[in-house]
């Protein structure tokens, strides 16, 4: 993926607009599945790393979160801030949260709910925000992973995305998984970023964001997104891009093509991106980082 090393990188202004806290810390999730103590050794690591800025909240499951105390009190980590991912769907968000409250250590930045997916959306994602209006946030976001074929239909997008927008909540993508159904095709998550796009409502994104550019992954045969693909796309649709053209960006599988969009981007361009893509949940903090190096996006001060 190495393009031409002499390539200016990203000027100051343009990475702190547009990598600031832009991987989620989900080590704990497949393919990564870290123990919890290498976890949390490895989080705290990229905490104190030259590319710090990059490193979002550590991100684990509420049927974790005892486990995760016992970490920190092992490795006598003070405090972590703390995006947690509520498995139990709704009816298990309150004691998620009361659990997170108990442990003054666990900084609460975000609850990531699932909409159930045997019921009908809308009122899955009815049932998410009325338990996430339950429970005191104090500040944390909420996200409603939602189910993306509803998003990306243009005739059932705008009143599904209002059942959490009115209330502030954000929607969730989930743009990959352990198998080749759980990768969204270009089309479709194209649709969902002009629907998000064209609603100025903020989202993150989670899993199969491995690398920086769309390629297919040698091991398994399955078709990735790359997130600086997603993070071009989301701009192409904030300017109101067609659906066609935002898919053709996510398929785009040149590197050198998509640095040179990345290095063409101004700060309120970059900042306009990431007010839209907030983040997203990656099981490895390296490849991401070893990437946008590899492209001359990013070096070592």
């Amino acid at each position: 993926m190495s393009t031409n090393s002499r390539s200016p990188g990203l000027s100051g202004d343009v990475r702190r607009s547009l990598l600031h806290d832009l991987l989620d810390d989900a080590s704990l999730f497949p393919p990564g599945n870290l123990p919890m103590p290498a976890a949390v050794a490895a989080h705290t690591g990229h905490e104190s790393a030259w590319f710090s800025d990059l490193t979002g909240p550590f991100v684990c499951p509420e049927t974790r979160l005892t486990e995760l105390g016992r970490a920190l009190t092992t490795a006598s980590v003070p405090w972590i801030d703390l995006s947690v991912v509520v498995t139990g769907g709704a009816a298990a968000v309150a004691a998620a949260t009361d659990a997170v409250a108990a442990d003054p250590r666990l900084r609460l930045r975000a609850v990531e709910v699932p909409a159930a997916k045997g019921e009908e959306p809308a009122q899955a994602i009815t049932d998410v925000a009325a338990a996430l209006d339950r429970v005191p946030l104090a500040g944390a976001k909420g996200f409603i992973e939602f189910p993306l074929a509803a998003i990306a239909d243009p005739a059932t997008a705008g009143p599904l995305l209002e059942l959490a927008d009115q209330r502030g909540y954000r929607p969730k993508l989930r743009t990959g998984g352990v198998t080749q159904e759980a990768f969204p095709a270009e089309q479709s998550l194209a649709g969902c970023l002009a629907a998000l796009a064209g609603r100025r409502i903020p989202f993150k994104c989670t899993a199969g964001l491995h690398h920086a550019v769309r390629h297919t992954e040698e091991a398994t045969g399955f078709e990735q997104h790359g997130f600086l693909n997603v993070l071009l796309a989301v701009g192409a649709a904030a300017a109101d891009a067609s659906v066609g053209e935002i898919t053709a960006i996510l398929a785009q599988r040149d590197p050198g093509w998509i640095a040179a969009a990345v290095r063409a981007l101004d700060p309120e361009a970059a900042a306009e991106i990431r007010w839209l893509f907030t983040s997203f949940g990656t099981c490895s903090t390296d490849e991401p980082v070893a990437d946008l190096i590899s492209l001359g996006l990013l070096s070592q001060p």
